[in-house]
C-alpha cells in the first residue's frame, strides 16, 4: 500500500492509497459503508451535496446527486479549513464524487453554479455544508 504526501505552505495533506481518480465512486473501491456527516440541497438547482466519510478506508469526499433527470453544473469541492481542496467539475452523471482523501483537518463540502471567476469560489451561487 503506497502513501502520497503533499506538502503545502499551510501543512501536510495525506492521501491514502489507492488514491481514487476524480469522479470515481469511493464506495466501489473499499470505502463501504460510508456515512453522510453533513449535507444540503442547493437552493439554485436542487442538487444534493454531501460530505461523506468511511472508517473502512479512513477517507472523506464530497458527493453530488442530481435531482430527477435534470443535469446541472458547475462543480463540487472538498475543502479543508486551512484551504486545501479537491474540485470535481460536474458532468452528466446522476451522482458524482470528488477525489477521496484521508484528511486530518476540519472539512466541508461545497457546490458552485455558474462560474464567474477568477477565484475558486466565484460563482453566481455558492453554498457549503457546515464544517466537520
Amino acid at each position: 500500500m503506497a502513501l502520497v504526501v503533499v506538502t503545502a505552505a499551510a501543512g501536510t495533506l495525506m492521501i491514502g492509497s489507492p488514491a481514487l481518480a476524480e469522479g470515481e465512486d469511493p464506495s466501489s473501491s473499499g470505502c463501504s459503508p460510508a456515512t453522510t456527516v453533513r449535507e444540503f440541497t442547493a437552493s439554485k438547482t436542487g442538487i444534493r451535496v454531501e460530505l461523506r466519510y468511511s472508517d473502512n478506508c479512513d477517507g472523506a469526499w464530497a458527493r453530488s446527486t442530481q435531482p430527477g433527470n435534470n443535469r446541472y453544473g458547475t462543480a463540487i469541492f472538498l475543502q479543508s479549513s486551512d484551504g486545501l481542496l479537491y474540485t470535481h467539475q460536474l458532468g452528466h452523471g446522476s451522482q458524482e464524487w470528488t477525489t477521496k482523501a484521508n484528511w486530518t483537518r476540519t472539512l466541508r463540502a461545497c457546490y458552485g453554479w455558474g462560474y464567474i471567476g477568477p477565484a475558486w469560489n466565484n460563482y453566481q451561487s455558492f453554498e457549503c455544508t457546515t464544517w466537520w
